[in-house]
Formats: C-alpha cells, structure tokens, sequence
C-alpha cells in the first residue's frame, strides 16, 4: 500500500477547466499571463463551461457588474489584480471539479456548502480574494487525501 501526503504548498493540476480556457497551470506562466490583463469574455467562457451564471461569477471574483460590462463592451482587458481574481476563481472551479471528477453540478453544490475547514462559511465566498481561494484549494487537496480538519 502506497502513502499519498497532502502538503498545503504543493500545487496540484486541477487542469479541465484551466486547460478548456486555454489558462495555464503553472503559476510562473499564469502569472505573465494575468501581468498582460485576462480578457472580460473569461467571465462567458467560464460561464458556459460551468454550471455558474456570470453573475454568481463576478461575485465570486468580486468583479463589479458594471466594471464586467464596460470591459466587454471596450474589449479592454481585466487589470492585473482583477485578473488575478479572476484566475483564482477559475483555479477553485478547476479543482472542485477534479474533486467531483468533472462534475460540475455537483462541485458547485459543494462549493455552496458550508465547510467545517474554512471555519463553517461556503467555498464561494472564499474566492473573491487569492489567499481565500488558496484556501479553499487547500481543503479540496486536504479532502483529496483524506485529511481531517
């Protein structure tokens, strides 16, 4: 019998939804990535490669509607900060969809759930804010491995 350890810095490959967005995986890619701003259709793209809407999306990036609309409509690029929201948020969705292998219905229940790991409040309010959606990834990587908390 092998023995899986679950480190919290260790970065795991939540792939599906990075890799259908054509995002990266890697932090020092992501990072040149969202250096260069993410384009406002991520938000659609994710949208319709989820079971969430976009406005459950802005607000789990904690993106202001009308800051959404505008980027659209000039097709002017997230800043850097938001972008990296953004990202995050899109890196929670990957692994809690790696979580419930692809299922996205059901990776959105959990993350709607209150969670005794983030001290009894939902997943999705944790990923308006990178050390909040480091966070969440962590307790799906703890789940992962069977790490009680």
């Amino acid at each position: 019998m092998s023995l899986s350890v679950f480190t919290p810095g260790r970065r795991h490959a939540e792939g599906s939804l990075l890799l259908s967005l054509n995002l990266p995986e890697t932090l020092p890619e992501a990072h040149s990535r969202i250096s260069g701003g993410l384009s406002a259709q991520i938000l659609r793209q994710t949208a319709s490669l989820s079971t969430f809407d976009e406005s459950s999306l802005l607000r789990m990036s904690g993106i202001d509607r009308n800051t959404y609309s505008r980027r659209l409509k000039s097709e002017q690029a997230f800043s850097p900060e938001q972008s990296g929201r953004v990202y995050m948020m899109i890196r929670v969705l990957s692994a809690a969809g790696k979580l419930f292998n692809g299922d996205m219905t059901r990776a959105a229940e959990w993350l709607d759930t209150p969670a005794k790991g983030l001290g009894g409040k939902k997943p999705a309010e944790f990923t308006s804010t990178p050390p909040g959606a480091e966070a969440v990834i962590n307790l799906i990587g703890q789940i992962e491995h069977g790490v009680i908390t």
